[in-house]
């Protein structure tokens, strides 16, 4: 009977950690479950460690129901900085929790040992807890959804370990605050409004501070793509242009060279007609614009890498439609992506060699650009490790491009073989009409 007691408790107190940290974790930080074996196999984990702590009744001397939770969470969630992110969470629940404690006490005149072993007053301090944090989630989501370009992964960590810190340091004065056992007075209820608020407003400010630097590089990064999509546009119309001027040359030569071969016919100068034609051919190839791939905006861009990396053969099967439902903004992210990683890859490659395919069934769109690499590149959580030197930056380039097509409702995948770099990208509803 002890036993099935001490499980009760400690599966109790388990449950509601984790109902507290998962949705901080997945909607307010953004975090993915992992798949479902992973998920079961990491909960048996978790269930036995919860039946042992409770037979050797380790609950005693540690919060061991806690500790459980945050790892169990550490293991069935992927993403950045989960680590951080999950210290973080508990710490902010902790002070949740001991605010709303404190406010308990102090306004039913009580002192923190009358309510330390009172299972009454817990359910009711943990179901205030999680009806907060569920509030919290809420708001997240909403604004999530009219912000789209706010991804608190992308948070430096410099400013996640200020903020920790700043967690740290007020769950020790709150702490402190509640193990006093004056209750009752009227300066102990202000001094707990003062401690509530002062917490309101620093959990605030680190909002505000960690939403301005997201905003910051979001805009910063719009920057950075406007200026490519008008160089790579530039570029573009501008080869377009020399084609058409050297079209129109073409066609007010094409007389001349008409009866310059006519001549060489007559005269049965047969070698020199067929150099003759040979130029002429040439002169025709050299017309066309090798690098065109049906959208004027992917074409620019395809261009710009490859004028960067002109020893790189492209070969281009099929055609992407000229107008697409996703903005000039995801675009660029997803295809400058794909095609700086394969030039740049295949540059350093022995064969030099980038292959696109294009294939539309309905209105789904296949894309796949298949590169040659000199060495097999690691793939970790479908997201490249970069080997730029800029990995400040290089190094979210293939997570962006990922985030940006599941956005759009499609998928992005990388698969790599000792030759090979392929990416695979299927784009549902891509037609305008």
């Amino acid at each position: 009977m002890d036993f099935l007691k001490n499980f009760s408790e400690v599966a109790l107190g388990f449950v509601v950690e984790l109902l507290k940290l998962m949705p901080i974790m997945i909607f307010v930080f953004g975090f993915k479950l992992q798949p479902v074996k992973r998920i079961v196999f990491f909960g048996l984990c978790a269930i036995i460690l919860l039946i042992l702590s409770a037979n050797f009744e380790m609950r005693q001397h540690l919060p061991i129901y806690t500790l459980i939770s945050i790892l169990l969470t550490l293991f069935i969630v992927r993403g950045n900085n989960r680590i951080i992110f999950t210290v973080i969470s508990c710490f902010g629940i902790s002070i949740l929790d001991m605010l709303v404690a404190t406010l308990w006490l102090v306004f039913n005149n009580q002192s923190y040992s009358q309510i330390a072993n009172d299972t009454t007053k817990h359910v009711i301090i943990n179901s205030i807890n999680i009806a907060t944090i569920f509030t919290i989630c809420l708001i997240a989501r909403t604004l999530y959804s009219r912000q789209k370009h706010i991804l608190p992964q992308n948070v430096r960590k410099s400013y996640l370990i200020l903020i920790m810190i700043g967690e740290i340091s007020l769950s020790m004065f709150v702490t402190a605050y509640q193990l006093n056992d004056r209750s009752g007075d009227q300066l102990t209820k202000i001094m707990a409004v003062c401690l509530v608020v002062g917490s309101i407003v620093f959990l605030l400010t680190s909002i505000i501070l960690i939403m301005n630097h997201i905003s910051k590089n979001h805009f910063e990064r719009i920057s950075t793509i406007n200026e490519k999509l008008i160089r790579s546009q530039e570029q573009y119309y501008t080869m377009l242009l020399k084609k058409e001027e050297e079209t129109r040359q073409f066609r007010h030569d094409i007389n001349n060279h008409l009866n310059c071969m006519r001549i060489l016919f007559n005269e049965k100068r047969y070698n020199e007609l067929e150099k003759y034609f040979d130029n002429i051919g040439a002169s025709v190839k050299n017309l066309r614009s090798e690098l065109q791939i049906g959208n004027n905006l992917i074409s620019a861009i395809l261009k710009d890498e490859s004028d960067k990396h002109p020893d790189v053969s492209v070969d281009i099967v099929g055609r992407i439609p000229p107008t697409l439902r996703i903005n000039n903004m995801d675009i660029c992210t997803i295809f400058y992506n794909l095609f700086d990683n394969a030039f740049t890859a295949a540059e350093c490659s022995e064969k030099k060699s980038v292959e696109v395919s294009v294939k539309l069934l309905g209105k789904n769109l296949f894309f796949t650009i298949k590169n040659t690499i000199s060495h097999k590149i690691e793939i970790v959580d479908n997201i490249l490790t970069t080997e730029k030197h800029d990995k400040k930056y290089h190094g979210f380039g293939s997570g962006n491009a990922v985030r940006c097509a599941e956005k759009n409702g499609g998928e992005l995948i990388y698969k790599c073989s000792d030759t090979h770099f392929v990416a695979e990208l299927i784009l549902p509803n891509i037609d305008l009409f």
